[in-house]
C-alpha cells in the first residue's frame, strides 16, 4: 500500500532561510546575447524606415485585412483569420456592383470572379492579379505601390547571377488621380507583405514617394509609369511646360511622349502631397 503523504506548513521566514542555505542561490541563467537582425527592414528597397509584415496565408484579402487593423490581424488566430476572409471575400463580392460607374465597370464580373480565385488561393495571371489590385483599390478606396521584384538566376555553377534589374514597381491604379486623404500602401506583388513605418510616422510615405521613385529608378528598377491617352500634337503641348523640354523632343514617338508624360504628371502629383 503507497503510503499517505503527510505535508507540513512552513512559514515564510523559514522558506528564506532555506534557501539562504542553496548552494547555488547567487547563480543566475546566463541570457545569450540576441543578435540584432534587420531582415525585416525594407533596405534593399531603399525603405529603411519601413519593415515588412508578413500575411499569412497569402492573399490581397489577407493583405485589406492586415490594412484595415494590423494589430488584430496579427493576435487573431488561423481560425479567425480564415472568418475575416470569408466575411472580406463576400462583402467586396457583394460591392461589385458599384464599379458601374467607374473606368473598369466592363470588369466589375471578373473582379467579382477574382475576388473568389483569391479567397481559394487560386494561381494568378500577372495581368489577373494587377486587375485585382485595381477593382480593390477602386472598392476600398486604397492605393497600392506595388513590388515585384525580379526573379534571380543561378549559373551553371549554382553561383546567383547578378543583374541590374532589380525589378518592377507598379501602381493598382493610375497615381495621377491619387489623394493625400486616401492612405497609400507599399505592397509585395504577390501579397507576401505590407511596408509599415518602423521609426516614422504613417503620414511619411507621402514626403518621400516622388525622390523615392526616382532613387529606386536610378538603381535599377523599372517603374510602370501611366501612359496618357492622347494625340502627339497635345503630348506635346503639355509636356512644353514642363521644365527640360527640348525642340528636338518633337521627333520623339507617341509611345515615347506619352509615358513621359505620365511619369511627370505623376511626380507632380505626388510632389503636391
Amino acid at each position: 500500500m503507497t503510503p499517505i503523504k503527510t505535508y507540513q506548513n512552513v512559514s515564510f521566514k523559514d522558506l528564506i532561510a532555506f534557501s539562504e542555505q542553496n548552494p547555488n542561490r547567487s547563480t543566475v541563467l546566463k541570457m545569450e546575447e540576441v543578435k540584432q537582425t534587420d531582415d525585416r527592414l525594407l533596405h534593399k528597397f531603399d525603405l529603411p524606415e519601413y519593415v515588412s509584415f508578413v500575411i499569412h496565408p497569402a492573399s490581397i484579402l489577407g493583405l485589406c485585412n492586415c490594412i484595415a487593423d494590423p494589430n488584430y490581424y496579427y493576435m487573431a488566430p488561423p481560425s479567425i483569420r480564415t472568418q475575416m476572409l470569408i466575411d472580406l471575400a463576400t462583402n467586396l463580392q457583394q460591392k461589385t456592383d458599384e464599379l458601374k460607374t467607374t473606368a473598369i465597370s466592363r470588369k466589375r464580373k471578373k473582379i467579382y470572379d477574382l475576388i473568389g480565385a483569391a479567397y481559394n488561393q487560386s494561381v494568378m495571371t500577372e495581368k489577373d492579379s494587377l486587375e485585382l489590385f485595381q477593382g480593390i483599390s477602386i472598392l476600398c478606396n486604397l492605393q497600392f505601390v506595388i513590388i515585384k521584384e525580379s526573379v534571380q538566376e543561378c549559373t551553371e555553377n549554382g553561383l546567383i547571377q547578378e543583374s541590374g534589374l532589380k525589378g518592377e514597381i507598379l501602381f493598382g491604379t493610375n497615381p495621377i488621380h491619387w489623394k493625400k486623404e486616401e492612405p497609400i500602401w507599399i505592397v509585395d506583388y504577390k501579397s507576401r507583405w505590407l511596408a509599415i513605418p518602423h521609426t516614422v510616422t504613417a503620414d511619411h510615405i507621402y514626403t518621400i514617394l516622388a525622390e523615392w521613385l526616382e532613387t529606386v529608378q536610378q538603381k535599377g528598377w523599372i517603374i510602370q509609369w501611366p501612359e496618357i491617352d492622347e494625340t502627339k500634337t497635345e503630348l506635346v503641348h503639355k509636356l512644353m511646360i514642363f521644365p527640360g523640354w527640348q525642340e528636338t523632343d518633337r521627333k520623339l514617338s507617341k509611345d515615347q511622349l506619352a509615358v513621359r508624360l505620365g511619369r511627370l504628371q505623376t511626380l507632380q502629383t505626388f510632389n503636391m502631397f
